[in-house]
């Protein structure tokens, strides 16, 4: 009996000792690399910068923070030019990014300044943007939003081209161009509002997009070859003008489309071919209501996410304090909607479990779970 006493202390004193040999391991080891690494992950914010010189800006905002690891890019103040935007480019993870508290060089954003930016899911522009250049953010196949300014007159060729899952592009009511397959290949857009002011459609500006119907002002003058050819969701366009539009039997290639125009006019059998039809069942009631400007990023929209900047502190102070998480998603423009899952997610995880908790936890429990059937052996002993 002495003798079973004596080897049950000895397993214990075995187990005790295995304990805190993990314990310790985990706690030398495993916790300041959690650590380490729950610090190289954050946002940046640039508040200003001289021009040319942001990569300079970010590396400093960052402190040290793996690029890798960067998921949001926010710059409040100065002004980018070409170089610039190749500087954000650098970060080759980020998810979301905020221009609307700075401005680009000249108005302009140049040619190509953000191509193919695999991850990125949300943009806002540069609160004095009027042209964006040619392929801009062409290939961004995960893109949901971009808000644009109300100064935006002019989108260059090929601007939006692959943006793949964005369903609809707010444009200012005062827009003046579009260009050459600016919207070609974007495969989840839905809707779009003609602004006024756009009297050409050009080739291809819209092909292989999901639109269901469309509505022309009587401002339209041509129609480019291509232009919705595969829209194969587009079934009704409505046209407000007297005299018909010019068109090539390529402009709405593969679908089957019906033109509808006012009951009292004629001369638009022009436009009939494989794919079009005309229909004259307009009644006079009908009425163009040109598209009004919903500026998504208001000039003023710095203030707004200064404000939000401070009641996210707010809240992580709270959280803080309380040790209870608030599950809340990121505006990403001063508003709580479309906010890439991503960011959202990011913050819900804040004050949560990290992997180095839950295997100290899991290591532990085992433990007790052996000590726990060792007692019980050796007191059927």
């Amino acid at each position: 009996m002495k003798k079973m006493r004596q080897e049950t202390k000895k397993n214990i004193l075995r187990v005790f000792m295995l304990i805190l040999a993990v314990v310790m391991f985990l706690g030398i080891i495993v916790m300041p690399l959690a650590g380490s690494a729950s610090a190289e992950e954050g946002d940046v914010v640039v508040t200003s910068f001289e021009t040319g010189k942001l990569a300079e800006a970010i590396e400093e905002a960052k402190d040290g923070v793996d690029l890798n690891n960067i998921k949001k890019i926010a710059v409040s103040g100065g002004v980018l030019n070409e170089s610039d935007y190749g500087a954000i480019c650098g970060y080759p993870n980020t998810e979301y990014i905020e221009l609307a508290g700075c401005e680009t060089e000249g108005g302009i954003i140049p040619e190509n300044a953000m191509v193919s930016r695999n991850q990125l899911t949300y943009i806002s522009l540069p609160k004095n943007t009027v042209t964006i250049g040619e392929r801009a953010f062409s290939g961004n196949r995960n893109l949901l939003k971009i808000s644009m300014p109300a100064t935006v007159r002019n989108i260059g060729d090929y601007a939006f081209e692959g943006c793949e899952k964005v369903e609809e592009f707010t444009v200012p009511a005062e827009l003046e161009t579009l260009g050459v397959g600016a919207f070609s290949d974007c495969k989840a857009l839905k809707s779009f509002a003609l602004p006024e002011a756009i009297k050409e459609i050009p080739d291809n500006c819209f092909a292989k997009c999901s639109l269901t119907e469309l509505h022309l002002g009587p401002q339209v003058r041509s129609i480019g070859n291509g232009a919705f050819s595969d829209c194969h969701s587009l079934t009704d366009i409505y046209f407000y003008g007297d005299e018909p539009f010019s068109a090539s039997e390529g402009t709405f290639q593969n679908l089957k489309v019906t033109i509808h125009m006012y009951s009292d006019k004629e001369g638009f059998e022009g436009l009939e071919n494989n794919f079009v039809t005309v229909a004259y069942d307009m009644s006079e009631e009908s009425e163009y209501i040109p598209p009004k400007s919903e500026n998504p990023v208001a000039v003023n929209e710095n203030d707004k996410a200064d404000e939000t900047r401070d009641s996210e502190e707010d809240i992580s102070e709270e959280e803080e304090t309380s040790g209870e998480s608030v599950d809340e998603e990121k505006p990403a423009d001063g508003k709580t909607e479309n906010v890439p899952a991503s960011v959202a997610g990011a913050a819900a995880n804040e004050g949560g479990f990290n992997t180095a908790s839950v295997i100290i936890i899991a290591v532990l429990c085992a433990a007790v779970g052996v000590l726990a059937t060792l007692l019980a052996v050796n007191k059927k002993k």
